[in-house]
C-alpha cells in the first residue's frame, strides 16, 4: 500500500476511534484506514476500517506507538491519536513532509520540562545536542517505510534504557520520540493549518461540522481565520463539543451513538475535577 491513515485503538477509545475513521472518510474518501488494536475489539472495529492489525499483547500503554512502523501496513502513514477528527486532504501534506522518514509537528527547545518531566537541560547534555525537537501532545505523526525503522529502532532502544535516558519519571512516547528525532537531527514541522486544538481557536469563533469535513476559527495566536488539517482533543479538553461532533458523524453513518454522552461527562470530570483536586493534593502533601 502506497498511502494511508493509522491509529490505536483501546477499549476505553475505541468510540473515539471509529470518530477519527469517520471524519478520515468524509474529508479523505479512499484513503485506506488500519487501526491496531486487542483481538476483543476487532469485530467492532473491522467495519469502519480496511485493517485490523493485531496490537503486540506484550506492550502496554504508550510504548505501542514506538511501535507503529510494526502495525502499519502502508508504506507512506500518517498516525493519528483516536481522538483526533480530520478535516481536509492530507495527501499534499504527506507528499510535502515525505523528504524525512519521520516527523511531527512540532518545535526546538532549550529548556524546561515535558508535560512527563522530561528535564530538556539533561537530556541534552547527555546526548550531546544544543537544542531538543519537541513534538509534546502532537497526537499524530508521519513516517516513511523502510527508511522509518532506523527512527522506530532508535527510539525502541530509548525506551528499554528510559531511566537512563529520561531519569525517575513516567514514561511518554513523546518524550522519547523528541530524543530519538534529535539524535538523527530529524526536523519537526511548522503547525501552520495543518494541527490544532480546540484552545488554538479564539472563544466563539470555532465553526465545526465533521460531517461535511468543515472547521474554521480565529487563530488565538495568530488572529486570522485558519481551516485545520485536523484538531486534536488532548487531555479530555473541550469534552462536550467533541462527544456532538463525534454524534453527528455517528448518526450520519446510522450508527448508534448511545454512551457518547455519558464518556463526555467522565471526561469534563476527570479534565475538570479528579485532575485539578489530584493536583492539589499533591502539593498539600509536597
Amino acid at each position: 500500500m502506497d498511502f494511508g491513515i493509522l491509529t490505536l485503538a483501546t477499549p476505553s477509545d475505541y468510540k473515539k476511534a471509529i470518530g477519527l475513521a469517520l471524519s478520515a472518510k468524509v474529508s479523505n474518501p479512499g484513503v485506506p484506514l488500519a487501526v491496531a488494536c486487542s483481538p476483543k475489539l476487532a469485530a467492532i472495529l473491522k467495519p469502519h476500517f480496511d485493517f485490523v492489525v493485531a496490537e503486540d499483547p506484550s506492550l502496554r500503554g504508550f510504548v505501542h506507538k514506538v511501535h507503529l512502523d510494526k502495525y502499519s501496513p502502508f508504506e507512506n502513514t500518517f498516525f493519528f491519536d483516536s481522538d483526533v477528527l480530520l478535516f481536509r486532504d492530507l495527501k499534499p501534506i504527506a507528499m510535502k513532509w515525505a523528504n524525512q522518514p519521520y516527523t511531527a509537528c512540532g518545535k526546538f527547545m532549550r529548556e524546561g520540562h515535558s508535560a512527563f518531566g522530561l528535564n530538556r537541560a539533561r537530556v541534552l547534555q547527555k546526548i550531546g545536542a544544543k537544542e531538543l525537537v519537541v513534538i509534546d501532545g502532537a497526537g499524530h505523526a508521519y513516517f516513511r517505510k523502510p527508511e522509518c525503522v532506523a527512527v522506530f529502532d532508535l527510539a525502541r532502544d530509548i525506551t528499554n534504557r528510559h531511566q537512563e535516558y529520561c531519569g525517575d519519571i513516567k514514561y511518554a512516547d513523546e518524550d522519547v520520540m523528541d530524543i530519538a528525532m534529535t539524535m538523527l537531527r530529524l526536523n519537526p514541522e511548522p503547525e501552520g493549518d495543518f494541527f490544532s486544538r480546540y484552545a488554538s481557536g479564539r472563544s466563539g469563533t470555532i465553526s465545526m461540522d465533521a460531517t461535511q469535513g468543515a472547521c474554521t476559527f480565529v487563530g488565538t495566536k495568530t488572529g486570522e481565520v485558519t481551516a485545520p488539517h485536523m484538531m486534536h482533543f488532548a487531555a479530555n479538553e473541550a469534552a462536550f463539543q467533541y462527544a456532538w461532533q463525534l454524534h453527528r458523524l455517528f448518526k450520519a453513518a446510522d450508527l448508534k451513538s448511545s454512551g457518547l454522552l455519558k464518556d463526555a461527562v467522565n471526561d469534563y470530570y476527570t479534565r475538570n475535577v479528579a485532575w485539578p483536586l489530584k493536583a492539589r493534593i499533591k502539593r498539600l502533601l509536597a
